[in-house]
């Protein structure tokens, strides 16, 4: 079973803004210990959002040079009034929330545009969950993840799930369908109040506590070349598996099918590097992958709801659009796993993935 949807990635152009908008006001925690120079790491419990603002490439660190958007919306659970958080915002001048009051929700823009359904968590939800060294605040959990896709693309993504993560917890579902926590009926999306007729959802659930992944069809979805055209939308996401059983089995399916990547983003300036470090989630043979717990992957190929063999992929270098990375399991810090969400046409971005063991792990 897929135990977490650890983090999404999403790059920023400064880190004050990000600071300002997450912290000062959502309530979200920076994670000292994974904060530098060139990303700021903020807590939601078990769960963050890296915020990178420079690369390190082969030529040298250069600065982030688009903000990232992630289409769709993302869904927080918060442990304090709503209206303490549209306070906040109000005071720093920071426009784009809107209270929901039917459905008892705070909708919430980033400076950047990335569109947030904020809801009070439910007594007793995040029981369990852990957290990041420097623990958690009000901001507790990124609960819904709800990326829009282009019609025909769910039934392929809901295939590759279930076949090659070993995705029990996955279904399709009429496009829009909200999870059962929201009595409101507040489904997300960038879609939402489109025309969803005919169009599906595949909706991927993580582990035994109430968290969600939903690639639903929209027929506004970006375009298949949204990821190489488009660095704004050259986001991933990480994703952790249960066991370390899992997550080799995982490996062995991703690379039987040609999925393995190694991300050019992440280049040092060394030159013994040919790719970035293996630590990066670059790893591509399994005694590196069992060495740094994690790998990526991306193109999941296919535009239909068919389970057509994804194609092989570049190992290093070009640029695709579908990325997933994997981690796995370890007692003391989890690894990273980052992936974006599909960008149309089936087509996923990067999925890292990681076993997840228990610790302050995911989950």
């Amino acid at each position: 079973m897929t135990a977490l949807l650890e983090h999404i990635n999403l790059n920023i152009l400064d880190e004050p803004t990000a600071r300002e908008f997450y912290v000062s006001c959502l309530g979200a925690v920076v994670n000292e210990p994974t904060t530098n120079e060139r990303q700021l790491h903020v807590n939601m419990g078990a769960t963050q959002f890296h915020l990178l603002r420079k690369y390190g490439k082969a030529e040298g660190v250069t600065p982030v040079t688009a903000a990232q958007r992630w289409a769709g919306e993302i869904e927080l659970w918060t442990s304090e009034r709503l209206d303490a958080i549209a306070d906040r915002l109000t005071r720093h001048k920071l426009r784009g929330h809107v209270r929901d009051g039917a459905s008892d929700v705070l909708r919430v823009r980033c400076p950047y545009g990335n569109a947030f359904v904020i809801r009070h968590e439910a007594p007793g939800s995040c029981d369990g969950w852990g957290c990041h060294p420097s623990g958690s605040g009000a901001l507790t959990r990124l609960v819904r993840a709800v990326h829009d896709v282009r019609p025909g693309a769910a039934a392929r993504l809901a295939h590759f799930w279930k076949e090659t993560l070993g995705g029990e917890a996955c279904e399709l579902q009429p496009s829009g369908t909200p999870p059962l926590w929201c009595e409101g009926g507040v489904a997300g999306g960038a879609g939402s109040g489109e025309d969803t007729a005919g169009l599906q959802q595949c909706v991927v659930r993580f582990g035994a506590a109430p968290q969600q992944l939903v690639f639903a069809e929209r027929r506004s979805a970006p375009p298949p070349d949204e990821y190489e055209r488009n660095e704004a939308a050259a986001y991933h996401i990480c994703v952790y598996l249960e066991t370390a059983e899992r997550f080799a089995a995982c490996f062995r399916a991703c690379e039987a099918a040609g999925l393995l990547y190694a991300n050019e983003r992440l280049l040092y300036a060394n030159p013994a590097y040919a790719r970035s470090p293996p630590e990066f989630g670059n790893a591509m043979a399994w005694e590196e992958v069992q060495a740094c717990g994690q790998f990526r992957i991306k193109e999941l190929g296919g535009s239909t709801g068919e389970p057509a063999a994804p194609r092989a992929l570049p190992r290093a270098g070009g640029r695709s659009s579908s990325r997933w990375r994997f981690a796995r399991p370890t007692t003391c810090r989890a690894r990273s796993a980052s992936g974006r969400g599909s960008s149309g046409s089936g087509r996923v971005t990067a999925l890292s993935v990681s076993p997840v063991h228990s610790c302050c792990t995911r989950l």
